[in-house]
């Protein structure tokens, strides 16, 4: 017999002694990834043991009810913690962008799908995590070449994903594929099920700890029950959880992050500056007054744009409750929450590029060393502001003032016409 579960999620905020915990537990671990960070991403390749240290830290079950072994905390008050992950090292927070999106999905979720919230939060609850294998090449605009196909009384799945980000640190995948009706289908597999293989080939320039290379599904034998049920599609924009306003408030809180760690590296390495030139404006680099008015300039750029981003939280979060709720919104309402997230795009990318650059300006040629690494946060920054591109989105944004065209709520990606 099936066990019926009615978990009936407590979402309230976290209370303040939970979080001065959180902080004084996920800070040191912020700092090891913060101190390690230059040479990771000099190296390459894929590091297990910083993700290990969050995912031993709580960082992964933040979200997560109390009652399943996490935290319990609001989106709002979460997200805090993920712009720091960011500052620290923003590949390891794009690398857990699927988990984070994924645990949104579960909390999402009605009553009616109880079993599922359940197994999902059970597992998360124990420290379980989640990449993505959406992505294809050479695939049609919105089809999926991937296959989940009913053989012999069970289901199998073949295909090969491209930027399938998080991957190599995950427990299991979330997967995009067609079925053998010929539409979309979600589904998720263990990483380590047989005929599961995840190769580190991502060659960027930036985010290259993210594990976001190819992976391929060779016969992969996939259970009844991780199969997701209509209307809950990856990326579908059907629900909030999957749709691009609660995947880009990822990148935002990523970009966000960078921009921050950028300006404390260039506090700190002005402030350790014994040398200066000869048509500077002081006897100090940390006295000159053009240097201190740029560091002025971009500190109100960043904080600008840490209060552009920390408005987007709470509206999102109203939105999943919602969706918890059952609850059908005003399609008014749904379109604000796009294009606020849209116009925050248009301000929090172009900035933080900005901010990567012009930090420069306080020095001279010891700013450059690789061994400060002080490139990554733009090449970091200048791949996460690629994925969808900024020009696409501002014509979403003026065809919806001057026309009122809803704002798109999902992103594919392939050829638009068959080569």
């Amino acid at each position: 017999m099936t066990q019926t579960f009615a978990p009936t999620l407590d979402l309230s905020p976290a209370d303040e002694a939970t979080i001065t915990h959180l902080w004084d537990t996920l800070t040191p671990v912020f700092d090891d990834i913060l101190a390690t960070a230059p040479a990771r991403d000099a190296a390459g390749g894929i590091d297990r043991t910083p993700i290990e240290k969050l995912r031993a830290a709580g960082f992964t079950r933040l979200r997560v009810p109390t009652a399943y072994g996490g935290f319990g905390l609001s989106l709002p008050q979460a997200y805090e913690f993920y712009v720091a992950l960011a500052a620290a090292d923003s590949n390891l927070a794009q690398a857990l962008r699927a988990h984070w999106a994924f645990t949104e999905d579960v909390l999402s979720r009605t009553d009616e799908q109880a079993e599922f919230i359940h197994r999902w939060l059970t597992r998360l609850g124990a420290g379980e995590t989640v990449g993505n294998a959406i992505t294809e090449r050479g695939n049609q605009h919105g089809d999926n070449t991937t296959r989940l196909s009913y053989k012999a009384g069970q289901w199998v799945l073949n295909g090969t994903k491209f930027y399938s980000t998080g991957t190599g640190y995950a427990t299991w995948l979330t997967v995009a594929a067609t079925g053998d009706d010929d539409e979309p289908v979600s589904l998720t597999v263990p990483a380590d099920a047989p005929g599961v293989e995840i190769v580190d080939d991502w060659d960027g320039f930036g985010q290259k700890l993210t594990a976001s290379g190819t992976t391929h599904f060779r016969d992969v034998i996939v259970d009844d029950a991780e199969i997701f049920p209509p209307g809950h599609g990856l990326d579908s924009g059907d629900r909030t959880a999957f749709g691009q306003a609660t995947w880009q408030a990822v990148h935002l809180a990523t970009l966000v992050g960078i921009a921050k760690a950028v300006l404390r590296d260039g506090v700190a390495y002005v402030q350790s500056r014994t040398r200066t030139f000869s048509h500077g404006a002081a006897d100090t680099v940390q006295h000159d007054p053009q240097v201190l008015q740029l560091l002025g300039e971009l500190s109100s750029k960043v904080a600008g744009i840490e209060t552009i981003f920390r408005a987007i939280p709470p509206v999102l979060a109203a939105h999943l409750a919602a969706d918890a709720r059952g609850a059908q919104l005003p399609e008014t309402a749904v379109d604000a929450l796009y294009v606020q997230v849209y116009q925050a795009q248009q301000l929090i990318a172009p900035v933080t590029l900005e901010v990567a650059t012009k930090i420069f300006e306080v020095g001279g040629a010891s700013a450059v060393s690789q061994s400060r690494a002080f490139d990554r946060h733009w090449r970091n920054a200048r791949v996460l502001a690629s994925h969808n591109p900024l020009i696409y989105r501002a014509r979403i944004l003026g065809d919806h003032l001057v026309n009122g065209v809803a704002p798109e709520r999902k992103y594919t990606v392939g050829q638009a016409t068959t080569a």
